[in-house]
């Protein structure tokens, strides 16, 4: 294995680490809440709405995106290269969760 190999594989496991630290941390509540709705959300809105919906969205995405990050890491580290179609099957999941959850949180309020 390469030097540069070795360099990605350590950014690829310590930013899925991070994320999967954020993403644990949203889905108990605690902490910045990464998502639209809480963002762009005025101070006085903030205070009143209940944003656990928002909170385990963006935890359960975190950790998905924290996982496609260690199969990319895997694959660099085992050289499987059948990592990256599921990768793809994982960010097509991601993207149909991301979007699905939203209308059911809008759907629910």
């Amino acid at each position: 294995m390469s030097t540069v190999e070795i360099i990605f594989f350590v950014i690829l496991l310590a930013v899925s680490g991070l994320l999967a630290l954020l993403g644990i941390r949203s889905l108990r509540c605690k902490g910045y809440c990464f998502n639209n709705a809480y963002i762009y959300a005025s101070e006085k809105e903030r205070e009143q709405t209940d944003f656990t919906p928002y909170y385990k969205q963006s935890g359960k995405v975190l950790l998905m995106v924290s996982g496609l990050f260690l199969l990319n890491a895997l694959r660099i580290v085992f050289k499987l290269n059948f990592l990256f179609y599921v990768s793809l099957v994982l960010i097509a999941a991601i993207i149909a969760y991301a979007v699905l959850s939203s209308i059911m949180i809008e759907k629910n309020n």
